[in-house]
């Protein structure tokens, strides 16, 4: 019969096949955390505080999956994803995850391998459009919140062009400091002078033309296409006209954490097995950071 080994913080000696006793506990609750990315996915894994056991996981996933929001749960498959917990004759650093070719020693004394089991990896990602508009806990589609004033799926706290006309937000703010107080929300632009500040204003010379329909079939409204020496969605004498139903690319920072958890974990040596149903293997803080580029889909009349 298999011996299952109930390890909470108990220790237990293990004889290995060269006479050496091999001390274990199974104890990784103050080890961090960590992860290596290689070319057939990630390595998460934990060594524990007298450095000669760790605790690993692999998963065949790129840095995109630390782009967005997300849950992932996978089921153990024995190559792609999978974990094994080592026992070691010497101390194991960093070094001997993270490298392409890990050192010879220390060597891997006892060895428990799982095949089956499952996996949750939870990415929490933070989102910054560097409009220098502060955040607020809001879904009004006017506020810094989560409201989606252009209909283009991102919300306005991290939308890098709020009112969808295709000009920046942080262009249609107060980019002169007029009133020299180095705060962009008091005088924000409001070319029309209707009380909507150009960034949350779709017509913002109030000529009765979109300001995205005002950039001369481009993309880029702010560009100077007539003699009046200022782009033609800031003059209201200029009316020329011509339909544009696409969003430029937009681009934003991201700074994302996840959390790892194994539930129904079954590591395996021979006859031997250590069991967990839930075993949190932690947390890693801005695991990737970076700024995601993205062209939003025009919505649907």
């Amino acid at each position: 019969m298999k011996r299952v080994l109930l390890l909470l913080l108990l220790s237990i000696f293990i004889s290995c096949n060269d006479g050496d006793v091999i001390v274990t506990t199974f104890d990784f609750d103050d080890a961090s955390l960590q992860a290596c990315a290689g070319d057939v996915g990630f390595l998460f894994y934990k060594i524990n505080d007298g450095g000669t056991e760790s605790l690993s996981f692999r998963i065949g996933i790129s840095e995109q999956q630390f782009t967005t929001n997300n849950t992932l749960v996978s089921q153990f498959n024995g190559s792609g994803i999978f974990a094994n917990y080592r026992i070691y004759d010497g101390t194991v650093t960093n070094s001997y995850f993270c490298n392409e070719i890990p050192p010879t020693t220390p060597n891997v004394s006892i060895e428990y391998v799982a095949n089956s089991g499952t996996s949750t990896l939870i990415t929490t990602a933070t989102f910054d459009d560097n409009d220098r508009l502060e955040r607020v806990d809001s879904n009004d589609e006017d506020d810094e919140g989560t409201g989606d004033k252009d209909k283009d799926g991102i919300p306005n706290y991290y939308d890098f062009d709020d009112d969808g006309d295709n000009v920046p937000t942080i262009d249609e703010l107060d980019t002169e400091n007029v009133d020299g107080d180095n705060n962009p929300l008091t005088n924000p632009l409001d070319t029309d002078g209707d009380t909507i500040p150009d960034y949350l204003d779709e017509d913002d010379d109030g000529d009765g033309i979109l300001t995205r329909d005002e950039a001369n079939g481009t993309l880029d409204p702010t560009l100077i296409v007539n003699g009046f020496g200022v782009p033609n969605y800031l003059n209201a004498s200029a009316i020329d006209e011509v339909v544009v139903e696409e969003f430029r690319e937009h681009n934003y920072d991201f700074d994302s954490d996840i959390q790892l958890i194994l539930t129904n974990l079954v590591l395996i040596n021979g006859d031997e097995e250590i069991t967990r149903e839930t075993l949190n293997m932690g947390i890693i803080e801005s695991i990737l950071t970076g700024n995601t580029l993205r062209t939003p889909a025009f919505p649907e009349d």
